[in-house]
C-alpha cells in the first residue's frame, strides 16, 4: 500500500477508535487501546482484571500486524492524554464495543498476514 493512502487509512482507523472511546465515556482524544493499556498496567484500579481482559482481546486482534503489547504501546505513544475509567454502564458499553469490533477485525488481521506475509509484524533489531 502506498504511503499517503496507508497513512489516510491509519488516521481514519484512529479517529474511529477515538470515537468509540468517547461513546464509552472515555476521553475523546484518546484511543480505546491506550485507555486499556493505562488501566491494565499503569493506574491502580479495583477493576484491573476487567481492563486486562479487554487488553488481551485487543492485543490478540493486533498481534499479527503490530506485535505484542499493542495497548501498552498505544498508551505510551499518547501518554499525555488523560484517561477516564467511566461509570459501570460505560465500561459495559466499552466491553461490547471491543468484542463487537475485535471479533471480525481479528479474523481480518490474521487472514491478512496469511495472504500478505510481508505485512506480518517483525521484531525490530536494536
Amino acid at each position: 500500500m502506498r504511503g499517503a493512502r496507508r497513512s489516510w487509512i491509519i488516521n481514519v482507523c484512529i479517529a474511529i477508535d477515538q470515537l468509540g472511546n468517547a461513546i464509552a465515556g472515555g476521553n475523546p482524544d484518546a484511543t480505546i487501546s491506550g485507555r486499556c493499556g493505562y488501566f491494565s498496567r499503569v493506574q491502580e484500579t479495583r477493576l484491573r482484571r476487567y481492563w486486562r481482559i479487554l487488553e488481551w482481546v485487543i492485543n490478540f486482534t493486533f498481534i499479527p500486524i503490530d506485535g505484542p503489547d499493542h495497548c501498552y504501546r498505544s498508551y505510551l505513544w499518547d501518554r499525555a492524554e488523560k484517561h477516564e475509567e467511566g461509570s459501570d454502564f460505560m465500561r459495559v458499553l466499552l466491553g461490547v464495543i471491543v468484542i463487537f469490533f475485535c471479533m471480525p477485525l481479528c479474523l481480518f488481521t490474521w487472514l491478512y498476514v496469511l495472504v500478505f506475509p510481508s505485512a506480518r509484524w517483525k521484531k525490530e533489531e536494536p
